[in-house]
This record gives structure tokens, sequence and C-alpha cells, in this order.
């Protein structure tokens, strides 16, 4: 449910918190490319009479140059509903997702203020027939700032998702927005928070509020791991829900030199 959207969207921020840094810096930055593979389950009703547990298995890939980001994912779901003592499974391929990233659209050294531009679309490859997906695409655009304090960076995203129209249904377009917090320490940890808003594109239902804690630990010199957790504050949104992303740098473990 809405904890996949959120995940990526806080992979995306922290993608545009750990290089403009460096890129502010006026050195030229060599291309990062990445592969990723995670594990997202999450529990709630959603605003349903039923337990709903979605469990996501995400592989990702990004290609991040000096200016921009391309990122892509293809996600796998199994689906456990259960309501009135009998619980079904569905499963198969999710919506597949890209996403690019303009870093440092406008920004103010001096101040410490950056401004990134995104635009993502989600194509409709879910099975409409199994409730995996709503068989259409939908397009998002969203705004991400940023103000770096040392080792401490704030940061806000707002952004509008233009939902396609599935058949028998009607989807209202939807504002989301995202403020939070990250930390790094001194042995490279980022540690952070986000609140997490999303209108609901159904009228009857509540908007989605989240809360959301990560930390991302270096493994080496070229592996990532993120883990994180959240919970919901509407009936919409998960009780609760955990997760972790593992990630390689492809150009480090192609290029690494000899000890």
């Amino acid at each position: 449910m809405s904890a996949q959207t959120f995940a990526g969207r806080t992979a995306l921020l922290l993608c545009g918190f750990l290089a403009l840094p460096c890129w502010g810096a006026g050195e030229a930055a060599e291309p990062d490319f990445s592969l990723s593979v995670g594990l997202n389950f999450s529990r709630g009703d959603f605003g349903t009479d039923a337990v709903i547990e979605d469990t996501v298995i995400p592989l990702g890939f990004t290609a991040a140059f000096e200016r921009v980001a391309f990122s892509v994912s293809v996600p796998y779901l199994s689906v456990d509903t259960t309501s009135e003592g009998i619980t079904t499974t569905e499963s198969g391929l999710g919506d597949i997702s890209a996403s690019l990233t303009m870093f440092d659209v406008l920004h103010n050294d001096a101040r410490g203020l950056a401004l990134d531009v995104t635009g993502a679309i989600k194509f409709g490859t879910a099975d409409l027939e199994t409730g995996l997906g709503t068989g259409e695409n939908d397009v998002s655009l969203y705004v991400d700032g940023y103000k770096f304090l040392d080792q401490t960076t704030l940061f806000g995203s707002i952004g509008h998702r233009w939902r396609g129209e599935p058949p028998g249904a009607t989807l209202d377009d939807v504002l989301l927005a995202t403020v939070g917090m990250t930390y790094l320490t001194g042995g490279d940890s980022l540690i952070g928070a986000t609140v997490n808003y999303r209108e609901s594109a159904i009228a009857e239902l509540d908007d989605i509020r989240e809360l959301q804690g990560f930390v991302v630990l270096p493994l080496g010199e070229a592996w990532d791991l993120e883990l994180y957790a959240f919970t919901g504050f509407t009936d919409s949104s998960p009780e609760w829900g955990a997760g972790f992303t593992l990630a390689a740098d492809l150009r480090r473990l192609a290029f690494r030199r000899d000890r």
C-alpha cells in the first residue's frame, strides 16, 4: 500500500541529500550506478473491514550523474487478506515505476539551501483482477527542498499525483507531502525520520499520515543497508510496517582496486 510509495520517496530524498553537498563544491562527480533489493512488510485494515498484510520485494536500479538521476523499481507483491476468519492470498508482479530527478535546480551555497525536482510514472503492470493494482498509469511531480546544517539536513517535499481511471472506479488526483531530517554520524551512518502525508484518492476514505524512522549503514566500500520502520495515524494508513533495502554501488564493485 502506501508504505512502498513512501519508502521510495525516502530513497529519492536521500539520494539528493548525499549528492548535493559534493556537487555544490564545484568538482565534477563521477556517475554512480547502483542496484538494490529490499523487503517491505505492512499490516493494517486500510479503511476496510479486513486485515491486510502486504509483502513487497522491490528490485531497483539507479543511475546518478552530476545533475540528474534516473531510477526504476520492479516490485513483487504478496497480499494476504483476512476477513471473517478466512485468508486469501494474491501475489505477482506489482506496478513498475520510473523517475527522473534534476538535482540542484535552485541552490544557495552560502545559506546551505538546495532544491530538486522529480518526475515519476507508475505503470499499471500489476494485475487489476487480483487487486494488486489499478491497471492504470499514474504520473507524479515532486519538488524537494533541503537545508544543510553541518551533519544535520532538514528536508521537505511537496508533490501532486495524477491518477489513472480504472474501469468502474473514480480516483481523485492527490497531494503528497513529506518533512523530515537526517543526521550523519561520525561513523558515516545516516539516521533520520520523516512525516508523510497523502491525500486519499477515494473521497470516502481518510487521508494517509505516517511516521517513519530509518538508518542507513555503510557495509564496506560498495554496499549500503537501509533499515526502516513506520506507523500510521489514520484508518487508511498501515498500523505498522518495517523493511530493509540493500544497495550495491556497481562502479565500485566492478573497478575496485587490488589491495
